[in-house]
């Protein structure tokens, strides 16, 4: 690789080169102990040479040994830049200017999950150092924004007091862990799988050959209860089923593998079991193959999903299974297919909002309705009080960008209830709200073309005052391909871009679904300009109720238009 594609001059290789071979790095990163010729040093089997620049800045300095030089950057009140906010990524901190001032930080919260004491102490952190708001993720954890670069050592501090954490939610990290949001009070779940979540995230923070690893990684556990986690758009997904032949019945986790649905790809079953107590040496065992051979040449390929379709799934598995013979001997993964797994249990895809009751007597949990997933810092601090007084200090997120409240008795409901109403937290959406999901946007991204959210909002209530709907339609607007909001999974999804004015815009895209209504959305149209967005929307629903079979969905009507039916559903009938 030359110098200009590398951004490191050809002496910088050099001494990279050097250094690795005089210090012996190359058995680290899978070279021979008898490498002699320093130009034959290796990362992984990848000469130095074909490094992709973001590899040999991670070569040159760890992101785990660059603490002084944010100290030094936070002292001078300097923000990172390049591929030095590149490696900042990696600890949580993220350069968004200039389309938000200041640094964004997203959390680490293994499995959703953090305490209500710990949304109070978010809240005071979004008060003093940021922008006094937070946003929910599509990965059940959450941002806050507009950090000054003088504060950055303060917020590190402030949620270490709290055993709050932002390492290894950006760049080339196994970003948060999700598990279902309902894991251990769900009534339908077969087991509760949110320890494993949490313990493997700490084993990724606690492990340096995890960290740097070649590309994102996505790992969710879902424990088959009511409430879904998209688990099956995840780089490994641990998936509880009732396995009731073949091999002594029980609760085992199916491992399915390679979701991208960005890249329009779903997590495939390897046809493979593991025993629930055994998913978190898996989990390392697997996230060392994709270590040792995933892609560091080529950043758009270094996904696992491209792993998978250049070796194959039996290749992975066996590399797995030698991992864990290094990892933990005792562990053997179980190779049968699905044919023996019980159907799993229904997903209510409007669960995550209003009131439910959950396991044990009298107990409820409250999932809370949030435009697109906003939080005033009063609305974090009132989630908080009211987990501490009702619910057993729980708070879980979702991926749906909402909160849940779990542990509230039937008398201390209305309690509840009225104490989140006095800060504009609802429990009630109506169909188009309560599966609105959108990311960042232009508004706080450097890669969007769209204003997601405000989009999302407007669109919303267009709707909302246009129809009523007896059954959801799910929402998704990301704002460029890297499709953070999952615009592919959508009953519509819409995708930032430059409409033909010069303007921002979206292509459309319908029918998309995940878990048992899995498939990728179709292209519908664009790209339509944002301000038409809601007209053509509006057409797109009109149609739907006008065409539809009785009280027929809104997937189940777009899924059954063939592909030259679908531009008329965008033009208005005569």
């Amino acid at each position: 690789m030359s110098h200009q594609t590398s951004g490191f001059s050809q002496e910088q290789q050099n001494y990279l080169v050097e250094a690795l071979a005089q210090l012996g790095l190359e058995r680290l990163f899978g070279g021979s102990p008898h490498t002699a010729e320093p130009e034959a040093a290796h990362v992984y089997g990848t000469p130095v040479d074909e490094l992709c620049k973001e590899e040999l800045k991670k070569l040159e300095l760890h992101p785990l040994d660059m603490w002084s030089r944010l100290e030094a950057w936070t002292d001078a009140g300097e923000m990172a830049t390049g591929l030095d906010q590149f490696l900042l990524r990696h600890l949580g901190f993220f350069n968004v200017e200039p389309n938000s001032p200041g640094y964004m930080i997203r959390m680490r919260l293994p499995g959703c999950l953090l305490r209500g004491d710990q949304m109070i102490a978010l809240a005071n952190v979004a008060d003093t150092y940021a922008g006094g708001y937070a946003h929910v993720t599509t990965r059940g954890n959450l941002q806050l924004r507009e950090i000054a670069p003088g504060d950055v050592l303060n917020v590190f501090f402030a949620l270490r007091d709290a055993g709050l954490s932002c390492h290894g939610t950006g760049a080339d990290s196994a970003r948060n862990l999700t598990a279902s949001p309902t894991a251990g009070f769900d009534r339908q779940e077969l087991i509760d799988l949110l320890p494993c979540a949490v313990r493997l995230a700490q084993r990724i923070k606690a492990t340096r050959e995890l960290q740097a690893i070649p590309r994102k990684f996505n790992i969710s556990f879902d424990n088959g209860g009511i409430l879904s986690c998209v688990s099956d758009t995840n780089d490994i997904s641990f998936q509880a089923v009732q396995v009731t032949g073949g091999i002594e019945p029980g609760v085992y986790c199916r491992i399915l593998l390679g979701g991208i649905t960005g890249h329009k790809d779903f997590a495939r079953d390897t046809g493979v079991l593991c025993q629930p107590k055994d998913a978190v040496n898996v989990g390392h065992a697997m996230l060392r193959v994709f270590v040792e051979h995933g892609d560091r040449t080529n950043r758009k390929r270094a996904r696992l999903k491209y792993l998978l379709d250049r070796e194959g799934f039996d290749w992975f598995i066996a590399r797995t299974e030698e991992a864990l013979a290094d990892i933990a001997p005792e562990v053997r993964l179980i190779h049968q297919s699905a044919e023996h797994d019980a159907p799993r249990g229904p997903i209510d895809r409007t669960g995550h909002i209003g009131i439910h009751p959950q396991a044990g007597e009298g107990l409820n949990y409250i999932g809370i309705a949030q435009e697109v997933g906003h939080l005033s810092s009063a609305q974090m601090r009132r989630i908080g009080e009211v987990a501490q007084r009702y619910g057993k200090n729980d708070v879980r997120l979702t991926v749906w960008q909402n909160t849940l409240i779990p542990h509230i008795s039937d008398g201390d409901l209305q309690q509840a209830t009225d104490s989140l109403a006095e800060v504009g937290l609802g429990h009630s959406a109506t169909s188009f709200a309560a599966g609105a999901v959108a990311c960042t946007g232009k508004a706080g991204c450097k890669l969007a073309l769209a204003y997601t959210k405000q989009d999302a909002t407007r669109i919303v209530r267009h709707l909302e005052d246009k129809f009523s709907l007896d059954s959801p339609i799910n929402i998704h607007l990301t704002g460029c391909p890297n499709s953070c909001a999952q615009h592919y999974i959508g009953d519509i999804g819409l995708m930032g871009t430059t409409a033909e004015d010069n303007t921002e815009g979206y292509h459309i895209v319908l029918g998309g679904g995940n878990d048992s209504d899995r498939g990728l959305a179709r292209p519908l149209c664009g790209p339509v300009a944002a301000r038409d967005v809601c007209s053509v929307l509006e057409t797109l629903v009109a149609n739907y109720l006008h065409k539809r079979d009785g009280n027929e969905t809104f997937l189940a009507f777009s899924r059954r238009q063939p592909d030259e039916a679908l531009p008329a559903l965008v033009q208005c009938s005569a």
